[in-house]
């Protein structure tokens, strides 16, 4: 093709759009309760002339708001991202050249560098004006001087003077893409995607304008850096050294040349969005100025940015050495997804409607653990475990450095086919901050952290595994049993100190891992856990709740889990149940409420905690049972069940109603496998079955006695023996859940 018949753009009409946008966009906003119209974007402009602002965000929407008819303007903007960002910056400088000198602020150290060149430009333009005067004479040296003055102040990059950062923000519409959908036609292009973080580098300084000043001439040279790497000058170009042929030794000025934050992150595609079969895609995305340290590992964003080609420098190496190119995101905005409990903003609705559950105590406790999977049948006591490691317990910080931490960990060991993968999925999405994983697939540096080296920097970085990216959340370890050994004893650490240590390459160092585990296990050789549990003791104390789910042959319950299951399939929604349910949105914003109170257990409740302690290690002494882990860490396992009780009633003290539910469901976690022991061959959980009996029947007035011979009838009637009734009366009695009487003949409930 000819290059004289080459096709040239000609900017100017769109640079003038891009001004009288800035100019001229106005809205309506409300302040102190007034609603007023304003140019957006001249109060934006202004607030930069002043100091006061560094950041200027141009929305597309506001464009289209501005003129409909531009939209061929902003195809463009999305289309050419880089050239349009440009324009603005063009269209800014020449709006804040007029508003600046209108505004008398205090210098800065770039006012101060740029009046000094000013001075220094003036000077030298002065000298060589006076010498072309002398060699070819001029009779105005003034008007010479004052001309290549001129010349020199237009040689300045305008990027040394802007104290601002643009950025240009997609319109609301755009749906985010995921990472594997971003081709090669996207280039160039303002685009959006969503995926989790994985890797951030610590924030760097970045050269934007480099300044070199010429030792034999005194000239100083400008050279804007656009990518990665770049070039040093190795030659003064000024006349002088040119006119004496001198090469002149240029130094780089680290304070007159301009600087940026940058930041690298590494991001990946979420969990669903990858085929099966299929490696998670990554990318990297570039943050700059403003946007750093705006997210860490482990979260879930939507980034608003520039796809473009990674420029490798100048050389043999960066051009013809290498034949692929790197792509990135240059990050113009950043959306957290998934916020941490701590940022959750309540609306007054909600309010409302939370601060009304919380005081219906029991309900909202009943009713909060029923939402978790409302489609999954039955496992109530499981759910209500899930739903107080969401909550937590309070942590304690002791006067020497000691923490006793306050997250729960939970183990689900059962059958096949009980759902236990289901729960970890749906903890894991619920959960603001939920990471899930496998333990076949998962190693021990997958678990906690890697050394690599990152390729823009060149250092050597950690890269955060599961445990770290579920810092304050909850990490999700399906397959529990089917992890090598030496992998499993990383978690040790996390479990009890929330920490990992790390001695690798160099690098020592201290992850936080403040998590909560939520795992799942089979038994080694199939059915009947209580026999084969393939894992050491020293990782089941550090469990709080560690539930053993059996597949009991029962035609009342398969019946109705047959019924549940075939409604779920045919409706696409769980049936209707006899709680509230409310949604997982919901359910987060309760949570993120409940955290914020810190319960702490009165002097009262002590002696009766201490002596339930003391019987659970005398009755675990007189069992013939071998699977056992009461220790002291289930001692601090009952405060932390209980301290988390206290935050669904948003109350600031233990009750000893709390401390006898986590009494409960201690005893209902492991239930199973006293009873297996004791009727071999038997898999009905039948002491948690006999209490969920009388636990109904005492629904209607709890304070009531409930008679002896009302009980029985009942418990025949579901296949269980009087000797059976008389074994859970004695078992939840020792436990002080109701009193007995002498006769035997009356039940009596304690609650406080």
């Amino acid at each position: 093709m000819d290059p004289s018949k080459a096709k040239s753009f000609d900017y100017e009409p769109d640079l003038k759009r891009c001004k009288e946008f800035l100019e001229k966009f106005g809205t309506i906003v409300e302040e102190d309760g007034i609603h007023n119209f304003v140019y957006k974007y001249e109060r934006i402009l202004r607030e930069v002339a002043e100091r006061r602002r560094r950041v200027i965000e141009i929305s597309l929407d506001d464009i289209i708001e501005y003129q409909s008819s531009w939209s061929d303007l902003v195809y463009s903007i999305e289309k050419n991202a880089v050239r349009f960002n440009a324009l603005f910056c063009k269209a800014v400088d020449d709006i804040l050249s007029v508003t600046e000198t209108q505004i008398q602020g205090e210098d800065d150290v770039v006012d101060i560098l740029w009046r000094h060149r000013q001075l220094r430009a003036e000077e030298f333009a002065a000298q060589r004006a006076q010498e072309e005067v002398q060699e070819s004479g001029v009779k105005d040296p003034r008007q010479a001087a004052k001309q290549m003055a001129a010349e020199l102040a237009r040689n300045f990059p305008e990027e040394l003077r802007r104290r601002y950062e643009l950025r240009l923000l997609p319109r609301s519409s755009t749906k985010p893409k995921i990472v594997r959908d971003v081709k090669a036609g996207d280039i160039g292009r303002l685009i959006k995607i969503k995926a989790i973080v994985t890797r951030a580098t610590e924030v760097q300084p970045r050269v934007r304008v480099a300044t070199y000043s010429c030792e034999e001439c005194g000239h100083e040279l400008y050279q804007e850096v656009v990518g990665a790497a770049f070039m040093p000058i190795s030659r003064c170009l000024s006349a002088v050294c040119v006119a004496n042929r001198t090469s002149g030794k240029l130094s780089m000025q680290s304070r007159g040349s301009k600087f940026q934050k940058f930041q690298s992150l590494r991001v990946q595609e979420l969990a669903e969005h990858v085929p099966v079969g299929h490696i998670p895609r990554t990318i990297s995305v570039h943050l700059t100025g403003e946007l750093t340290r705006t997210c860490t590992p482990g979260e879930i964003v939507t980034i608003s940015g520039i796809f473009l080609p990674l420029n490798a420098g100048g050389g043999f190496r960066g051009h013809g050495g290498a034949m692929l190119s790197d792509t990135f995101i240059d990050a113009t905005s950043m959306v957290r997804f998934k916020k941490s409990y701590t940022s959750y903003d309540v609306s007054s609705v909600d309010q409302e409607t939370i601060l009304s559950l919380a005081a219906q105590g029991e309900k909202a406790y009943s009713s909060l653990a029923g939402s978790i999977a409302p489609e999954i049948f039955g496992h109530t006591d499981v759910k209500k475990a899930l739903l107080l490691l969401m909550v937590g317990g309070s942590e304690r910080k002791l006067p020497g450095g000691m923490k006793i931490r306050g997250d729960i960990n939970v183990c689900l060991m059962g059958d096949p086919g009980v759902a236990k993968s289901q729960l970890l999925k749906h903890i894991s999405t619920v959960a603001p901050r939920g990471v899930y994983t496998s333990g076949k697939g998962s190693s021990g540096v997958g678990l906690t952290a890697a050394v690599l080296r990152d390729p823009v920097t060149g250092d050597l970085v950690l890269e955060g595994g599961s445990l770290v990216l579920a810092d304050k959340g909850i990490c999700c370890i399906d397959e529990f049993d089917k992890m090598e050994d030496s992998d499993r004893t990383a978690i040790h650490e996390v479990m009890e100190q929330q920490t990992i240590s790390i001695a690798k390459a160099g690098i020592t160092t201290t992850l936080n891992a403040r998590t909560s585990i939520l795992a799942a296990a089979n038994p080694a050789f199939g059915r009947s856990p209580s026999e084969n549990i393939n894992l050491p003791a020293a990782l089941l104390s550090r469990f709080d709740l560690m539930f053993v789910l059996l597949d009991k042959p029962d035609l009342e319950y398969d019946t109705a889990l047959a019924e549940h299951v075939s409604f779920v399939h045919r409706n696409g929604h769980h049936p209707p149940l006899e709680i509230e349910v409310f949604s997982p949105e919901f359910l987060r914003t309760y949570i993120s409420q409940a955290r914020k109170f810190m319960p702490v257990v009165p002097r009262g409740l002590t002696e009766y905690i201490v002596s339930a302690y003391t019987n659970m290690r005398r009755v675990e002494s007189e069992s013939s049972v071998e699977f056992s882990y009461t220790t002291a860490r289930t001692l601090l396992g009952i405060l932390r069940l209980s301290t988390a009780l206290a935050r669904i009633r948003f109350d600031e003290e233990v009750r000893e109603s709390d401390v006898s539910e986590a009494l409960r469901l201690m005893h209902a976690s492991k239930s199973s496998l006293y009873e297996q022991e004791k009727n071999k061959g038997n898999r009905v959980d039948v002491t948690g079955d006999i209490y969920g009996i009388i636990r109904i029947m005492a629904q209607p007035n709890p304070r009531a006695p409930i008679m002896y011979e009302q009980i029985l009838p009942k418990v025949v009637a579901k296949g269980y023996t009087q000797q059976q009734l008389d074994t859970c009366l004695d078992d939840y009695e020792r436990l002080d859940v109701w009193r007995v009487s002498n006769n035997r003949m009356e039940i009596r409930i304690n609650d406080s």
